[in-house]
């Protein structure tokens, strides 16, 4: 016992004479977001639908060490998880949401290896509406992963100093498969630049082989309804050789109100979907997407967003389009908690004969080209 109590004394002197000569800056933050809710849908492949609404849960903590001359260590670990069920999210990891450590300069830049986002998720999602104010407005089948239903593993990650604004960003994720190192590998690169209430972006994200360097993934689900007249009905996996998401957009804050506007380019190569005769087919997809969020009181904020898609499957033809429509509504109780009210409406168009809304209903795509989604309930952060 002597023994013991003498070695947990000199691990106490130790720690505390790193403390003492560690900068006071170094610190580590424990944090997370909860929202729970209710979401109703009209009209699905299974009938109206009403349930409960988790959105992105989450929890992570995040730190930075100085290690002097300008130089950090930072890390970030962040995992996903369901309020309803206490379950894990993103395929069951403890971290599946963000898993890296890496070294930060004030001269050279941040690099960072790990579990991470690409570019084109740092710094063009950024506009989107599913990133803003709730992910059920994705894109159809979220087909340029602004809604994040997956994240790039085994990657090193690069970026640059901030020079009057500027930034530039590269990412390289190595496969992980002996003998095929490109089998399923990511590369990711982009351009950032802020300058008092301007923002502007450029970003662009290739992948190998999705369905499996990114399993857990549901992106592919929602593009069933989009790649043919009949696949809604059908318990189908898109299985693409390749993906890749490329875009630009920017934002301007005026007093009060904040315009953002985003275009992405998404295309599959490869559906791999023998059972419609598109196992070699590639499948490309055009999103423009406006908004405008404006506080009308300091506790009350009101946003609207409209998002264009148009897309082209080869070698059918098949040309599918989408309006979507989304209205917000967020009434903040106090800085880190807020009651939203929020209405989605998507029409089909073009080639397409099933509405979609990314999440909106466990039953699927509406049997009709319209649908709608409502979900109300609470956000907090901590």
């Amino acid at each position: 016992m002597k023994r013991i109590c003498s070695t947990m004394l000199l691990l106490a002197s130790a720690t505390a004479a790193h403390a003492q000569s560690a900068p006071a800056d170094s610190s580590v933050t424990l944090y997370g977001v909860l929202m729970e809710g209710l979401i109703y849908t009209n009209n699905s492949l299974a009938g109206a639908s009403l349930s409960t609404a988790n959105g992105p849960s989450r929890w992570g903590m995040r730190g930075v060490e100085n290690l002097g001359g300008g130089l950090s260590t930072v890390f970030q670990l962040e995992g996903g998880f369901d309020p309803n069920s206490g379950t894990s999210a993103q395929g069951g990891r403890e971290f599946g949401r963000q898993a890296y450590v890496g070294l930060q300069s004030k001269d050279y830049g941040t690099i960072t290896f790990g579990r991470q986002y690409d570019v084109t998720q740092d710094w063009l999602a950024q506009y989107s509406a599913a990133y803003m104010w709730n992910g059920y407005a994705a894109t159809v089948g979220d087909n340029n992963n602004f809604n994040f239903q997956f994240r790039t593993n085994n990657a090193v990650k690069y970026v640059s100093p901030n020079y009057r604004g500027l930034q530039g960003a590269a990412m390289y994720s190595f496969g992980g498969v002996a003998g095929s190192f490109g089998n399923q590998s990511a590369m990711s690169f982009g351009l950032n630049y802020g300058n008092g209430p301007l923002t502007l972006s450029a970003a662009y994200m290739h992948m190998n082989h999705p369905a499996i360097a990114s399993s857990e993934g549901l992106w592919n689900t929602a593009l069933f309804a989009s790649i043919s007249p009949e696949s809604p009905t059908l318990a189908l996996a898109v299985s693409p050789s390749s993906m890749e998401i490329y875009g630009a957009g920017g934002s301007f804050v005026a007093g009060q109100t904040t315009f953002g506007l985003v275009v992405t380019h998404s295309r599959y190569d490869d559906l791999g979907v023998a059972e419609l005769g598109l196992a070699n087919a590639r499948a490309g997809y055009t999103n423009i997407e406006a908004n405008v969020s404006r506080y009308i009181t300091p506790a009350y904020q009101l946003s609207f967003d409209y998002t264009y898609t148009f897309g082209k499957v080869q070698p059918t033809d098949f040309s599918p389009k989408y309006h979507q429509f989304s209205l917000f509504n967020n009434y903040f109780l106090s800085k880190r908690t807020a009651l939203y009210l929020d209405a989605i409406f998507q029409l089909a168009a073009g080639d397409a004969q099933h509405a979609n809304i990314e999440y909106a209903s466990s039953g699927g795509a509406s049997t009709s080209k319209r649908q709608l989604a409502v979900t109300a309930g609470i956000f907090h952060r901590f």
